[in-house]
């Protein structure tokens, strides 16, 4: 597929992190070695699955923290159980307020969880308001213990041993980018006809079209534009073609594929532009974004968010879930640090 190659202001590759699944949990780690494990339905979604959600910051002092919800979950006194056994419980203030446990009693509840089948939600009263499977939780935990380097040490959830834990310090890239300021020289109607007649995404524009062009504010050259160009699209995804526009002292625009340091993929490998799905820019921030779902209810698909730094548009935060399995809670895989100068 087409890959734009790119590195950014700190010179590390832009490589982010796999997310694996191991039974019915899947779990990822960023390049800051955050880390995020989830469980999945066991099948198809089913109203009563439980969504448990676990994170870990990397770090030598990060807590352990747990999120647990339900769609049938309720206000008011709740009772966590593993294998039909008394876990912990607590209360909610309101049915949409997950459950969030941090520090010993997280650890503890996992510890449990990695030693059982199932995890079960219910009210004061018994009555079951979710669950979901513990296949996997104990492999995926473990998985975060290793990629943390906590594994054989007193800081690991479950691979503990007697070493001692030497915090791993990873610098998070820094991408510079030099703030732009937008104008009203804008590509017309025209100019975009042209473009969209030229480009291999006239072969996907079926039916009712709609395009959009920002400004990039003026570069070396002059004034230059950002053009999403429709380029297809299904049930709940939108394709765009990314091009970037420059105008000549003439006033004539001119247009090229837009260049992006990761992503960005084309259709095939025979393409020739970088597309987005279901894009969006944030002239605030200069980032354009991407969400693709795999199906609709969007529990599984990738996103991502670039900024723009002047030549190109540079991977700031991604996130993926693999597997359609009911869980919204995509993993994050990259983090960058933006600084915007004038």
């Amino acid at each position: 597929m087409l890959f734009f190659a790119g590195t950014i202001a700190s010179a590390q590759v832009v490589k982010p992190g796999e997310v694996p699944i191991f039974k019915d949990w899947t779990v990822g780690c960023d390049n800051g070695l955050s880390c995020q494990a989830v469980a999945l339905a066991q099948d198809a979604f089913s109203e009563d699955m439980l969504s448990v959600v676990v994170t870990r910051q990397g770090g030598a002092d990060t807590q352990i923290a747990v999120a647990i919800s339900g769609a049938t979950a309720k206000a008011g006194g709740y009772r966590i159980m593993v294998d039909g056994q008394f876990a912990t419980d607590g209360s909610v203030n309101t049915a949409e307020e997950p459950i969030n446990l941090s520090g010993a009693p997280a650890l503890k509840l996992l510890r449990e969880m990695a030693r059982g089948k199932a995890i079960t939600l219910t009210d004061k009263a018994g009555t079951k308001m979710g669950t979901a499977s513990l296949a996997g939780a104990a492999a995926a935990l473990r998985y975060m213990d290793a990629k943390q380097g906590r594994a054989g040490t007193k800081s690991a959830m479950i691979a503990t041993g007697a070493k001692r834990y030497v915090a791993r310090h990873v610098a998070l890239p820094i991408v510079a980018a030099t703030k732009i300021t937008p104008t009203n020289m804008l590509p017309d109607t025209s100019a975009i006809v042209a473009l969209s007649e030229s480009s291999p995404c006239a072969q996907e524009r079926f039916g009712s079209t709609e395009d959009t062009i920002y400004s990039l504010g003026n570069g070396p050259k002059g004034a230059r534009a950002l053009v999403l160009l429709n380029c297809g699209a299904g049930a709940y995804n939108f394709s765009f073609g990314i091009y970037t526009g420059q105008r000549d002292v003439s006033g004539k625009w001119s247009f090229e594929p837009a260049k992006f340091d990761y992503g960005a993929t084309g259709f095939s490998d025979e393409s020739e532009i970088p597309i987005l799905v279901n894009a969006g820019w944030d002239a605030a921030t200069q980032t354009i974004s991407s969400y693709s779902k795999a199906r609709g209810l969007g529990d599984c698909g990738s996103s991502e968010s670039y900024v723009w730094d002047g030549q190109m548009f540079r991977l700031t935060a991604a996130s993926f879930m693999g597997d359609c399995r009911g869980s919204t809670d995509w993993i994050p895989t990259w983090r960058a640090n933006v600084q915007l100068s004038n």
